[in-house]
């Protein structure tokens, strides 16, 4: 029965280890969070203002995306027994994607890459957060790792987009990276499937499976050399 909702999720067969492997990372993750709560206690003895603010703030980004990805594990698991249905909730898609770029901003400047957000104008839509959220991080990130795995280049920027399609909500990630081959534009939603040897191949299923849950779509548009581009329009239907 496992194997059967878990399909469910990704669209085909996955190791039946999966239930496992999400409480071995549960496991380490109560740990960092004990952990995090010490090291609270102590910025507190900090006595530089400016420098104790910007760690209390850095502490609650991370202690909030420990408390979203347990959440996130705990719903993955209860949709393994039960195949649960997707809790859609009216909510502001600008905040969620302020969430993901705020927590993803160190990493990209990192990578020298510049991550820039153009917030649109929306209307109260009714979505998945939760589903939002890991949507937006996994297209992030495959920005990142293509310049990774490109060569060298100036000016690498990844663009987050929101505004209104009809009366949908959409999401649109674009990056100016190496862009996808025409090839392997019909292969990148199928489980499994990666580019990369330390890929785990589930990233965009997951993406375009949570977004079909939440009755929206998944739109890529990408040419070798000029960047790629991914468009997630949130429809009002009920999904799966």
């Amino acid at each position: 029965m496992a194997e059967n909702n878990l399909t469910r999720i990704v669209g085909r067969e996955l190791p039946p280890l999966a239930a496992g492997l999400v409480h071995e990372v549960k496991n380490p993750l109560a740990a960092i969070h004990l952990h995090l709560q010490l090291l609270e206690s102590y910025i507190s003895q900090v006595k530089d203002p400016e420098l104790r603010g910007k760690m209390i703030d850095k502490a609650a980004v991370i202690k909030r995306e420990i408390v979203g990805l347990n959440q996130t594990l705990h719903d993955f698991l209860r949709r393994l027994r039960n195949a649960a249905p997707v809790e859609k909730q009216i909510g502001n898609l600008n905040t969620v994607v302020e969430d993901v770029i705020t927590l993803l901003a160190p990493q990209a400047e990192h990578e020298n890459i510049k991550l820039i957000f153009h917030p649109g104008e929306l209307t109260a839509s009714t979505f998945e957060p939760t589903f939002v959220k890991q949507i937006l991080v996994n297209l992030i990130l495959n920005s990142v790792e293509a310049f990774a795995h490109a060569p060298p280049q100036k000016d690498k920027e990844i663009q987050v987009e929101t505004g209104m399609e009809g009366k949908h909500p959409y999401l649109r990630v674009r990056d100016n990276g190496p862009g996808i081959p025409p090839e392997l534009q019909v292969k990148i939603f199928e489980p499994l499937f990666s580019t990369k040897e330390e890929g785990s191949g589930l990233g965009l299923a997951l993406v375009q499976k949570m977004t079909g849950q939440m009755g929206g779509d998944v739109r890529v548009h990408s040419q070798p050399g000029h960047g790629a581009e991914f468009t997630i329009v949130l429809g009002g239907g009920p999904g799966l």
